[in-house]
């Protein structure tokens, strides 16, 4: 009888610690998500882009925020600057609006860098466009001895912060995202969306493919102006003959950022592809990202890599 009584106490106690492990589970996710949505971060099953930095680090951030930080990166390549300046308006962003072009803030600050119509920024209308904003910093960041200075320095020079300490710690993910932008080096962003169809932010949604192949060249030449080399439609397809290998995966790093926005479904450049349809994961298979033209073909047998970055806004394509 008490053999009986001592099973049942253990059957009882097994069970009560597995319902505790289950209840830590669920506050755990919950938690989790809840600090996802505070640091406004995509959740898992969220179209989403990450970009991974030379150190191996993977930073994650909605479609949304990655296609501001390309405006902004890319903007500091047209001017003639270097990367730093990037990393410096890119940490602005990231502590001041977490890269989303806001229409609130504290007092009349809007925009991507919380910028303000009182202080002379413009008018809240010209601030909100990210392109206006991301001009703005940069006239005001070129008068400041920004090599001289820390991030942190330079951004308070340029906003005037309230919270001056606070820029330093988006550095490194700015660092990455420059990278990435400037074409420093291949393959570093990924961005997992939605069909296009389905897909509620695309503005071209109704557009045909190739009115969204000539909406590419626009964007490219507006954010980048001449660095990137020759970019004409062909099309379906927006197509950039870079200058060099570091302006080819700067505009096809753009493109994928940009592929929610523009209805793009694909982008092949040296020998690899990011092919929106292909962006899926299971339990057990990680999401592909880049894949090589070997990996894309049936036999393994691949023409030699294009020198072209051709950007496809065709939603059906036949096999690369």
């Amino acid at each position: 009888m008490s053999s009986t009584s001592s099973g049942r106490r253990r059957h009882a106690a097994l069970h009560l610690f597995l319902i505790i492990v289950l209840i830590c589970a669920v506050i755990a996710a919950a938690l989790y998500v809840g600090f996802s949505l505070v640091a406004g971060k995509p959740t898992v099953g969220d179209p989403r882009c990450t970009v991974v930095s030379a150190q191996g680090t993977t930073y994650t951030f909605t479609p949304e925020q990655t296609r501001n930080a390309s405006i902004v990166s890319a903007e500091a390549l047209a001017r003639g600057l270097d990367q730093r300046a990037s990393v410096i308006a890119l940490a602005t962003a990231q502590q001041e609006s977490e890269l989303r072009n806001i229409d609130y803030g504290d007092r009349d600050s809007v925009g991507l860098f919380q910028q303000r119509p009182s202080q002379g920024w413009g008018t809240a209308e010209e601030i909100m466009d990210p392109h206006y904003a991301t001009v703005a910093f940069y006239n005001h960041l070129e008068h400041v001895d920004y090599h001289s200075m820390s991030v942190t320095q330079a951004a308070q020079a340029v906003q005037q912060s309230g919270v001056p300490d606070a820029y330093a710690k988006h550095e490194d993910s700015s660092a990455a995202l420059t990278d990435a932008f400037h074409g420093a080096q291949p393959a570093m962003l990924n961005c997992v969306l939605d069909p296009v169809d389905a897909s509620p932010s695309t503005s071209e949604g109704s557009a045909s493919p190739a009115a969204r192949a000539d909406e590419a060249v626009v964007g490219l030449t507006r954010d980048y102006g001449d660095t990137l080399g020759g970019v004409r439609t062909e099309g379906e397809s927006a197509v950039v003959e870079p200058d060099d290998s570091e302006s080819g995966w700067a505009a096809a790093h753009w493109a994928v950022a940009n592929a929610e926005r523009l209805g793009i479904t694909r982008v092949s450049y040296d020998g690899r592809t990011w092919d929106r349809g292909h962006q899926t994961s299971t339990r057990f298979s990680p999401v592909p990202g880049w894949e090589s033209a070997e990996e894309l073909t049936p036999e393994g047998q691949a023409a030699p890599p294009s020198p072209q970055v051709v950007i496809s806004t065709a939603t059906s394509q036949d096999p690369a």
